[in-house]
């Protein structure tokens, strides 16, 4: 069983819940137009995921909230969503505008039963496999209609970035957001050895230092995962040779991969318990962000609970 259940969707949860990077993409999805009606100093992670469970290996989602700067005179709530669908398998799939519509009335549904108003959604889909997208951009294009009949259809087109078709240059943003596409769009390619210590650079020059330690482990962790063309040397060299401290074993870069592989585990471990027990799985969001000790504090919790069970 994968972390998360998957790589991909570990570390899209960590980078995209940093707040900085989910602004940079929507600014740099959305049309003008479009971001004058979003105040995004507001901008605020909800918690919560929409995807189906038997299509996680597929899909991951991020929701955002942010209030809007021009609320209409006949609106109940002065708030909008924003929905980050992410696809990780390596050919686009068919029915993703379906899958999109489908969790944006989940949303609205679960508003609905929490007693709150109905909002506008904005969904952007983020797409990284290894083919360019070939799949319907629209419901139209997924649901051939007469025209006749066209003006009882759902009219839908999510803006998509595809990282697969993109030059390095055509991805925009602050440079953490950028080079975390960068490093989503390579991260299957034996390219992204050439590439790795360049990303890692960048991002440590644009993060605080204290914040780099996270993100270092966090994409160690990933890409030792998902690229065959890089092992734990691979790793531990790059990253010394980037870090201030010198490599030797007990170092910081030795710590935060040994670290990193002993997080994944025990979060692994975590869903797999949770999921025996029939319990509600924890938030994706809150596994990343416990230290090791409560990680391991809620393996020995889930596992007495098991015992208690099957004696």
């Amino acid at each position: 069983m994968e972390q998360l259940p998957t790589p991909h969707n570990n570390f899209f949860h960590f980078a995209l819940s940093h707040l900085p990077n989910a602004r940079g993409l929507i600014e740099t999805q959305l049309s003008p137009a479009a971001l004058a009606e979003l105040n995004l100093d507001t901008l605020q992670l909800e918690k919560g995921s929409f995807v189906d469970p038997d299509l996680r290996e597929k899909f991951s989602d991020l929701l955002f909230s942010v209030e809007l700067t021009n609320t209409p005179a006949d609106a109940t709530s002065k708030q909008a969503l924003v929905y980050f669908l992410f696809e990780h398998k390596s050919q686009s799939d068919p029915l993703t505008m379906l899958q999109v519509l489908s969790y944006m009335v989940r949303i609205w549904e679960k508003r609905v039963r929490d007693g709150e108003s109905l909002c506008p959604i904005v969904p952007l889909l983020v797409y990284h496999g290894e083919n360019a997208w070939s799949a319907a951009r629209n419901l139209e294009g997924l649901i051939p209609t007469p025209a006749a009949l066209a003006e009882y259809q759902i009219h839908f087109q999510p803006p998509l970035l595809d990282l697969s078709r993109l030059d390095d240059a055509e991805i925009k943003g602050e440079s953490v957001l950028r080079n975390t596409l960068r490093l989503l769009k390579y991260s299957r390619s034996r390219h992204l050895v050439e590439i790795l210590r360049e990303i890692l650079v960048l991002i440590g020059r644009a993060l605080p230092a204290a914040s780099f330690a996270e993100w270092a482990k966090a994409i160690g962790v990933y890409v030792m995962t998902v690229n065959k063309n890089i092992d734990d040397e691979d790793y531990k060299q790059t990253l010394a040779s980037i870090l201030p401290t010198k490599f030797v074993p007990g170092s910081l870069a030795d710590r935060l991969l040994i670290q990193g592989r002993e997080e994944g585990e025990l979060i692994g471990k975590i869903q797999l318990l949770e999921e025996l027990l029939g319990l509600t799985g924890t938030e994706k969001s809150a596994l990343l962000a416990s230290d090791l000790e409560t990680l391991r504090d809620r393996v020995s919790v889930l596992q007495t609970e098991l015992r208690k069970r099957t004696n």
